[in-house]
């Protein structure tokens, strides 16, 4: 970002904008960008006009035939790019992972429990409506059966959706069955 700053207030001093003004030409473009973002108001004229500023940052100060202007017109198209990026990754349609709660001092740190499958598998079974008329679901043979027919038929790992679709039940009883035969 200081590489974004630096080059877009080189930009308006290079046009004549006085030397007390040229740092809010950056800061002006930057904050309309990320108001864009988040408001998703304006989003690819204020990415554009970020991308062009920087662009055009570095074609004033260099000659047009290096090949090495060119490139660092790329690079500098970068920064707003991943700004844009940053903030899109935040947006109630598509929101970011939570960071666990941080131990304090006295609490041990302990490691993620990764035992699979899980003691608790058939208790899904238990708890659950049947997906069809039958009873009983598939033994884990045929499950394993079934999943060597659809690896070699999709020319795949098999997924719960394909078992799922095979069996006439449900995706999530599709892993469940997938977990079974595991």
């Amino acid at each position: 970002m200081l590489i974004s700053y630096a080059t877009q207030r080189d930009l308006a001093l290079a046009h004549d904008v006085p030397k007390s003004v040229a740092p809010a030409v950056p800061v002006a473009v930057d904050l309309y960008m990320v108001w864009a973002v988040r408001s998703r108001r304006d989003v690819a004229l204020a990415v554009s006009v970020a991308v062009s500023a920087n662009v055009a940052g570095v074609l004033t100060t260099e000659e047009l035939a290096a090949v090495g202007t060119w490139v660092a017109a790329g690079l500098h198209a970068v920064f707003p790019l991943t700004v844009w990026r940053m903030h899109r990754a935040e947006s109630p349609e598509r929101p970011s992972e939570s960071l666990p709660d941080v131990p304090t001092d006295s609490e041990p740190i302990k490691a993620p429990e990764s035992v699979w499958p899980p003691a608790d598998i058939w208790q899904d079974f238990a708890d659950s409506q049947p997906d069809s008329t039958t009873d009983t679901p598939p033994s884990a043979e045929d499950i394993r059966a079934a999943m060597s027919v659809l690896e070699s038929r999709n020319g795949r790992p098999v997924t719960g959706r394909m078992v799922a679709d095979h069996f006439g039940v449900s995706e999530r009883t599709g892993r469940r069955y997938l977990a079974m035969a595991a």
